[in-house]
């Protein structure tokens, strides 16, 4: 019966130095955080997507009117670091309260629009860059737009 006891705990101590502080690192409170931004304009000039899923970032861009084909596709990683600035930037119930859904794609134009998903929370909007709505989370646009920035096809 006490080698049976003494078994146990020797498996559960050994379980429990098998963890590493990375693992729990990466199955942290930013680890379900999706993110995705992007711009789409009419005449197929533009139709873009940035997305950042954890630190993970993707950026694919589709010309010709083509969302089968990318012509850019561009991955890369933001640090821990950038992801939590970014994160601070973003006043999750401002961004709620914006019911926006633009359409100036539908007259030829462009809508850049958000998407954030963290757990159980999630928004989207569609707006034009300039839109003075925005005022309470510009902060956040600008921090997203710099980071799809680094991925934009001119560079």
């Amino acid at each position: 019966m006490i080698r049976k006891y003494l078994f146990a705990v020797v498996l559960v101590v050994l379980i429990g130095f098998s963890c590493t502080y990375t693992s729990i690192e990466e199955n942290g409170l930013d680890s379900d955080v999706r993110i995705q931004t992007g711009t789409v304009c009419g005449w197929c000039s533009v139709n873009d997507t940035l997305t950042i899923s954890g630190t993970k970032v993707q950026y694919v861009n589709y010309t010709n009117c083509s969302t089968s084909t990318a012509s850019v596709d561009k991955s890369g990683e933001v640090t821990q670091a950038e992801l939590d600035a970014l994160l601070k930037l973003l006043d999750f119930d401002e961004l709620k309260k914006l019911e926006l859904n633009s359409c100036n794609v539908c007259a030829d134009g462009c809508d850049d629009w958000i998407s954030f998903k963290r757990g159980s929370q999630n928004h989207y909007i569609r707006f034009t860059k300039e839109d003075p709505k925005l005022q309470s989370i510009k902060a956040f646009v600008d921090g997203l737009n710099t980071i799809k920035g680094k991925y934009t096809v001119s560079n």
